[in-house]
């Protein structure tokens, strides 16, 4: 039933009455393509219409099924066909929020010019032009138990994005405005974690929930050879898979040294980057020519990124990457202390070492930052615990990506933030681990690791060198 009337110009426009309010009202699809002018799969058409039968809807799934254009529509829907309602949306982080479904929104809005007449879009609110306080959506990033309160009003919608990674505690406000028969709730995500009011909502509480599972491998968003690519690099029995394609929960294998639920976390982490930073590293993975990488990266305080991927380069090249990597970490923080550059000391890489100590005493001056550190993996070492330098840093990954405080049992916040790279994730949460004769752990080796199927890790011993501690020096120091 689109509704039309005759513009000045004499082409037909599309218009919002009354009429056409009471029709929509209960037709999130039919308004998606009539008045949107987008179509919904036959998925997101089901999430939709269960936002207007069901109190509570959750939806977990694989990457790249159309989670955040059903969000969007959901917004837009509802703020057209309800009077004065209030959208609060949330997710873990403010790129989740503000650069992906935040922007969604807007571009749906943007595209059609009813309603970019009708709809405000600033930063961190949508509203209906001359109501920015009673007829509103609003963004608000879950880093605050208090960021859903105080939204009291007939009609509520609550949109919680990758809702795996939001605590727990964000969710008591919207138990008790869900009290309020409009209310409405639509959580989304990727099934990252294996506890939490998202996990509960696809298992014990079930019941209470209109549940979706949408599988990539169905959805006709999801190219085959991004399918592919996942089954030929981790396989299809990998916790990789289930949760990045089939939209399942992890299986978490008993020898699996770090759960895949850790690394994820961390991946929904929200960082605010300082100005003047406590602690800056970089580290590189060295390999020269074949199927391994070159990896070069920088952790700024918690915060890794990856500077450099590299196939078939040469060792020198190596170096000034290394180089370039620490002059752009220079030039845009405030760094008064030399930066520990951590090199993997096997194979070739003593050639990138060599020549970072000739640039440095060549122009002692200009690169006194230059904190040249070489690190070898799989070296024995004395320690209680641990087997091997490698089993060591990864241990200093896992506390790090730690929410449980060892020492009084308590929850504490994530200290290590990784950047979204499937490389990384995969090699992170598949290396498995045994005890030895002694009693001690050892991660398996790299050698075995390639023998089981997978790729070189070369992302993930770029990170076990960013987070191995160092003895901080000072400009002038040796």
């Amino acid at each position: 039933m689109p509704l039309w009337k005759r513009g000045l110009n004499g082409k037909r426009v599309r218009t919002i009455n009354a009429e056409a309010i009471r029709y929509y009202a209960h037709r999130p699809v039919e308004f998606i393509e009539d008045i949107i002018g987008a179509q919904p799969d036959a998925d997101q058409s089901a999430i939709l219409r269960s936002i207007v039968n069901n109190q509570m809807t959750s939806v977990r799934s694989g990457h790249g099924v159309g989670k955040s254009a059903v969000e969007a529509w959901a917004v837009i829907w509802f703020m057209l066909t309800r009077p004065f309602p209030k959208i609060p949306c949330t997710a873990p982080t403010a790129h989740q929020l503000y650069d992906i479904l935040w922007a969604e929104i807007n571009k749906w809005r943007r595209n059609n010019p009813l309603l970019e007449k009708e709809l405000v879009w600033t930063h961190e609110k949508l509203y209906l032009k001359g109501y920015p306080e009673e007829w509103f959506a609003v963004a608000r990033t879950a880093t605050k138990p208090d960021a859903l309160q105080g939204f009291h009003a007939e009609h509520v919608l609550y949109i919680i994005d990758e809702a795996s990674g939001v605590d727990d505690k964000i969710f008591e406000p919207v138990l008790g405005s869900l009290s309020t028969p409009g209310a409405r709730l639509l959580m989304c995500g990727n099934p990252t974690q294996l506890s939490g009011f998202f996990y509960d909502s696809h298992n014990k509480n079930r019941g209470s929930y209109s549940a979706f599972h949408l599988d990539g491998r169905k959805s006709p968003r999801v190219s085959q050879e991004y399918v592919d690519t996942i089954i030929n690099m981790y396989g299809e029995d990998s916790d990789m898979f289930r949760v990045r394609v089939a939209g399942d929960f992890p299986l978490q294998e008993d020898e699996v040294f770090i759960p895949l639920s850790l690394v994820e976390n961390s991946i929904m982490t929200e960082y605010s980057p300082r100005k003047n930073p406590n602690t800056v590293h970089i580290g590189a993975d060295i390999a020269r020519f074949g199927n391994d990488k070159t990896i070069i990266g920088y952790k700024v305080d918690e915060k890794v990124e990856f500077y450099r991927k590299r196939r078939g380069q040469d060792t020198m090249k190596t170096a000034d990457d290394i180089i370039a990597c620490g002059e752009m970490l220079m030039k845009k923080y405030s760094i008064r202390d030399q930066i520990p550059v951590k090199v993997d000391d096997g194979g070739v890489g003593g050639g990138v070492i060599d020549r970072l100590r000739q640039i440095k005493r060549n122009q002692p001056e200009r690169f006194w930052w230059l904190d040249i550190i070489p690190v070898k993996f799989g070296q024995r070492i004395q320690h209680k615990h641990y087997y091997d330098s490698t089993t060591y840093m990864m241990s200093i990954v896992k506390k790090l990506l730690s929410t449980y405080d060892e020492d009084d049992g308590t929850k504490k916040p994530c200290e290590l933030i990784l950047p979204d790279d499937n490389d990384l994730v995969a090699q992170l949460s598949t290396r498995r681990y045994a005890m030895t004769e002694t009693s001690k752990i050892r991660i398996e080796s790299k050698k075995d690791f390639k023998k089981r199927g997978q790729v070189s890790p070369d992302e993930a011993d770029c990170l076990l060198l960013l987070c191995l501690p160092t003895k901080t020096k000072r400009k002038g120091d040796g």
